[in-house]
């Protein structure tokens, strides 16, 4: 006696999968976002690594978290992804790749093994990730990497977290590089807001190493 096959139940269609399956070819969202991106002059390399992110966050159903962030059905955080891309780009272009080569914080890189979204081992793992990429960096993207992870690092933050390095200044002399930056944190929680906010202050000596680094948080008055 074989065992019954079980039934298949798809999920019931949303109003957001009625709009996408009624797009003409080409009128997709993520071919909209391109669009606005290149009008907005991103160069064509990120533009198409922006469209892949947005269009497999909708079609590999990524978490909700992730949705958010790659402006699927948000037009705010559509436009802040081109804005962030065009005043930091190459930590845009790591964050995106790292999304696709995880397919939206599933799969790791290299055994595929699955994992949860919100796992504390993303961190580590993106370390090891960035580390093995040969792209050469300019030396003010090295330390404002530096500060993203010193940030995750003091707030014990995952890889769902959303941090904004925003107005920041880079002063360099023989002994070290050190950056001011102002930081907001946009938390996991649903509606979406500010978790953190504030100054961090990353200091590198020649060969990368950490001298010093200090978060002076924003505290909101009641």
């Amino acid at each position: 006696m074989t065992n019954p096959t079980p039934e298949f139940t798809p999920a019931p269609r949303t109003d957001l999968d009625n709009r996408i399956l009624g797009c003409l070819p080409g009128a997709y969202p993520w071919g909209d976002w391109q669009r606005d991106a290149f009008a907005a002059g991103l160069y064509a390399q990120l533009a198409s690594l922006g469209r892949a992110v947005m269009r497999e966050a909708y079609q590999h159903d990524w978490c909700d978290r992730l949705k958010y962030e790659c402006g699927i059905d948000n037009p705010d955080t559509a436009a802040g992804m081109i804005s962030c891309a065009k005043d930091q780009p190459h930590l845009v272009e790591a964050r995106w790749q790292w999304l696709l080569a995880t397919d939206g914080l599933r799969f790791d890189p290299w055994e595929h093994q699955e994992l949860p979204e919100n796992s504390p081992e993303w961190t580590d793992l993106r370390q090891r990730w960035e580390a093995e990429q040969t792209k050469e960096l300019p030396r003010e993207v090295i330390i404002q990497k530096e500060a993203i992870r010193y940030i995750e690092e003091f707030f014990l933050l995952n890889q769902l977290a959303i941090i904004d390095l925003l107005q920041h200044a880079v002063s360099q002399t023989p002994e070290a590089t050190t950056l001011w930056a102002d930081f907001t944190v946009i938390g996991t929680e649903i509606p979406h807001r500010i978790a953190h906010s504030g100054v961090v202050r990353i200091e590198l000596d020649p060969a990368g190493t950490s001298l010093d680094a200090a978060i002076f948080e924003r505290v909101e008055e009641s």
